[in-house]
């Protein structure tokens, strides 16, 4: 489980991920520079008991931390927990990190907020991570404009589980393949 000693870790994840996962999606200028400052500020703070609705869950390998997951419980009274982030390091993708953080997010949610689905933003342009989404249960609900770190605002699409059991039943039935 992450804290706020974590923000430079999951800093250098999320900029990995949205370096490799968003070049044709967001500034270029922005992914080749200041994107390192900004999501530092955006985790600097963001974890720890002064946010108890707020989880993050760190994925290691033999070398090290390679992905997370971030979730808010029941951040949206109709949707559900929100699946902020879900990140894997380029390197480390294909060997089912991202189910299993999906998963573990999808079991935080269920004990914490039982009656609380899942929920998470996907930039429309992004056919790998919808098509990960898809392949899990994820089904497409709402579709709308948010702006981004760097300028502008992109399409995106929310995905939604009405039942996060179902997105661990995933996680488990590949445990067991």
């Amino acid at each position: 489980m992450a804290t706020d000693a974590d923000a430079d870790l999951l800093a250098r994840i999320h900029t990995a991920s949205w370096r490799a996962a968003y070049r044709g999606i967001l500034d270029p200028d922005f992914l080749s520079g200041p994107i390192e400052e900004e999501r530092l500020e955006a985790w600097t703070g963001r974890l720890g008991p002064h946010q108890p609705h707020v989880t993050a869950l760190i994925a290691e390998d033999v070398d090290g931390p390679v992905g997370f997951v971030c979730a808010v419980g029941a951040d949206d009274e109709r949707w559900g927990t929100l699946i902020d982030n879900l990140h894997v390091l380029p390197t480390a993708k294909g060997r089912g990190l991202g189910t299993d953080l999906l998963g573990a997010a999808a079991d935080w949610s269920l004990q914490g907020y039982p009656d609380s689905g899942i929920t998470l933003w996907c930039f429309e342009q992004n056919e790998p991570a919808r098509r990960f989404y898809e392949r899990r249960g994820g089904v497409i609900v709402e579709r709308s404009r948010h702006s981004v770190p760097g300028g502008g605002d992109r399409p995106v699409l929310r995905y939604h589980w009405p039942d996060p059991a179902s997105a661990i039943g995933l996680q488990r039935l590949a445990d067991r393949l």
